[in-house]
């Protein structure tokens, strides 16, 4: 398996077109459902829907709950499939198109009524479940275990263009219309499909010589290995992405309440965040295969929750600048490592399988995280820089996890490999 910047560049561009669609879809849908509530800031061109911090939460977390059943399942199916165009492929060419036309439904059904504006969000979550897991499983795929985290780097990088476009031309686009950044976003996404589907070329896998495991057997020798790691790692996952969640979900309604501005600015500040992780995600791959992917995500862990934890007191634009690029760094040092260690972990026939217990963690704490977050901010009267705190409080948890992980950092090879 010969490794190549170029076709991990090209292959980027699937996860940068996932990124720039859900960079979009948590900037503006908070705000659509939470819009005409009393109390909460107007948002111009916007009639939405009055709901709760709390009731909002939820909302936000039936991409996760989707995706807590689909995305495992979906991997291991990948794993398991053989197609003329490969394993990965025929996901993503049924999911991405059927997105599509879920995600530019969103602002269609906005001021028609609650309904079809949720039938538009459950058809882009079932879609963008269907070829999720398969994208980011062509990395590992492509990739040999020493070059996993420079890969994954690579494919972050992507990842944070797109998200880099959601927050600063979606936001920019917000003010032409309110649709604008959802049609802007899923022809991006569109054009990102295609250029997997067209570029990147499957290594030939044979055909299994008995039934492969599944997730529940994959997920039943995580618990029952007597090393811990796995289940450690996992954990320790859950955890940061709540920290994560606290930032992502709550941000765009934190930044409107606290400093006055339009939906469209609290997009673009996201942009601060976003862009250090499209420059920093090289070299974050870089650290964690010099030094050990364990080490630079602990760095990562305390650097974030003392950041989260600073937020709280912020109350000038000035300092969220400063504070949101310090933060785009130290989360791409977790990010960028967590998952090349999940998968060199793996029994290397089920890298699909693995991908989805990945996601399996990140999803159920996207699902209680908005949850949790979305509650104590309703108990401290709508103070929404609460939620910083809470964040830091689980980055504290998710360290005292990842401290006794073993296990992750990058098999060897042989040479003709």
């Amino acid at each position: 398996m010969k490794f190549s910047y170029g076709r991990l560049l090209l292959l980027g561009f699937g996860f940068m077109g996932t990124t720039i669609l859900w960079g979009i879809y948590n900037a503006y849908v908070p705000i659509f459902l939470q819009a005409g509530r009393e109390g909460f800031a107007t948002t111009a061109g916007v009639d939405g829907f009055g709901m709760s911090a709390t009731s909002t939460g939820f909302i936000m977390t039936l991409d996760n709950i989707a995706a807590l059943f689909i995305l495992p399942f979906i991997g291991a199916w990948s794993d398991r499939i053989r197609t003329r165009i490969g394993r990965r492929k025929p996901f993503i060419a049924m999911g991405a198109p059927l997105a599509f036309i879920g995600f530019i439904g969103i602002p269609l059904m906005l001021n028609v009524s609650l309904i079809p504006f949720m039938i538009a969000i459950f058809v882009t979550l079932f879609a963008m479940d269907v070829f999720r897991t398969p994208v980011i499983s062509l990395m590992p795929d492509i990739t040999p275990s020493p070059k996993r985290s420079q890969a994954n780097g690579m494919i972050n990088l992507m990842g944070g263009v797109g998200a880099v476009l959601a927050f600063v031309v979606g936001g920019m686009l917000f003010k032409v219309s309110v649709g604008a950044p959802f049609y802007f976003g899923g022809i991006i996404m569109l054009i990102g499909a295609a250029v997997v589907l067209y570029f990147i070329k499957e290594p030939a896998i044979p055909e299994p010589k008995e039934e492969e495991p599944g997730i529940l057997d994959s997920f039943k020798t995580v618990v029952m290995d007597k090393d811990r790691s796995a289940l450690f790692l996992l954990s320790a996952i859950f955890f940061w992405f709540l920290g994560y969640g606290a930032l992502e979900v709550f941000f765009t309604s934190f930044a409107v309440n606290r400093f006055g501005i339009d939906s469209g600015q609290a997009t673009g500040l996201l942009a601060f965040f976003s862009l250090p992780i499209v420059l920093f995600s090289p070299l974050s791959g870089y650290l964690g295969a010099k030094f050990g992917r364990r080490l630079i995500i602990i760095a990562g862990i305390i650097g974030f929750a003392i950041l989260l934890f600073w937020g709280f007191s912020i109350h000038t634009l000035a300092m969220v600048k400063i504070m949101l690029p310090l933060t785009g760094i130290t989360w791409s040092l977790i990010l960028v490592n967590s998952l090349p260690m999940v998968v060199d972990m793996a029994p290397q026939d089920r890298l699909g399988t693995y991908t989805g217990l990945y996601y399996l963690s990140s999803q159920a704490s996207a699902i209680a995280g908005p949850i949790m977050a979305g509650k104590i901010i309703e108990i401290f009267n709508n103070n929404y820089g609460v939620g910083f705190i809470y964040g830091s409080v689980t980055l504290v948890i998710a360290l005292l996890f990842m401290l006794p992980v073993k296990r992750g950092e990058a098999l060897e090879v042989s040479p003709e490999g």
